[in-house]
């Protein structure tokens, strides 16, 4: 079994990793910036000499980073916290894997990065935003050590109280009969939480270094993704109105299509099929089951 440092392991992916690994009889120490009731350590990503000790006091095999800045127009009206985020504490983490050659790294990056006529394959992107900037810039920086660079999206019942999923703010409005307002011209193809933390326990198992797609086989909009959540949970969506994200106004420029093509994460790992997007919203049902009443 692995001994794992978690970097940013109380979000929403985190909530549903640690516990995850842990299970499988994996060591693993979660670090956070705020740690409730001791549930991580608490560590100082902006200061290199407390992150450098933390990292000294696990001697991990692996770290997972998950710390991010993810608000997209946060990102775009702040660039400076998108990179200290984004690229410094990767960059940090690099410098400390270099001293201590037998980790590796798991960089949880973004699909975000990608735009224009899906599916894309990892060589092909096209930034349109800060956000997408400053995690590609922090692959740029997990690629200079052993590493395995993981670009995701992800939905699911969320574990962390602070944070909501796609999939929770669908099911939420579906149930609740409110109005929504679904984007037909943003695509994508994410994976349930549960697979990506199954999927991120496989590289464990077998670190292949390299920039990886890792989402679902297919893809489709966000619209088409609410539609067919409601009909596999039995929701009316008479109260669903199609639009497009361009008559949002948001701050920061938005890709339409995310969707990837992750046939390279099929083949390093002996030819597995990924699941597809409807099987995965599928998927997830049990999860949301004691809720409907």
């Amino acid at each position: 079994m692995a001994s794992i440092c978690i970097v940013g392991g109380t979000g929403m992916l985190g909530a549903s990793l640690v516990p995850s690994l842990r299970d499988l009889g994996h060591k693993v120490v979660c670090f956070s910036r705020k740690s409730k009731d001791g549930e991580a350590m608490t560590v100082d990503y902006s200061n290199n000499d407390s992150l450098e000790r933390a990292l000294d006091a696990c001697k991990p095999s692996f770290v997972i980073n998950l710390a991010a800045l993810t608000n997209v127009d946060e990102c775009e009206k702040n660039p400076h916290l998108a990179y200290s985020a984004n690229v410094r504490i990767v960059e940090r983490l690099s410098s400390w894997i270099r001293k201590n050659k037998s980790c590796h790294l798991i960089q949880i990056s973004t699909d975000h990065i990608y735009d224009g006529s899906g599916p894309h394959v990892e060589d092909k992107i096209k930034i349109v935003n800060y956000y997408g900037f400053s995690k590609y810039s922090g692959e740029l920086a997990a690629s200079l050590v052993p590493s395995t660079i993981l670009r995701t999206n992800f939905f699911g019942k969320s574990d962390c109280p602070s944070r909501k999923s796609f999939s929770d703010w669908a099911f939420d409005s579906l149930l609740n009969g409110e109005r929504m307002n679904v984007f037909t011209d943003v695509q994508f193809s994410p994976l349930s939480l549960k697979s990506l933390v199954g999927y991120i326990n496989l590289v464990i198992s077998n670190p292949i270094s390299g920039t990886f797609n890792l989402g679902s086989r297919d893809g489709f909009s966000k619209a088409k993704f609410v539609f067919t959540l409601a009909k596999y949970f039995g929701f009316s969506t008479e109260n669903v109105s199609c639009t497009s994200f361009k008559n949002l106004g948001l701050i920061a420029p938005r890709p339409a299509d995310m969707r990837m093509d992750c046939s390279k994460f099929e083949l390093a790992y002996n030819d597995l099929q990924l699941p597809t997007l409807e099987n995965q919203i599928i998927s997830i049902k049990g999860d949301y089951i004691n809720e409907i009443g």
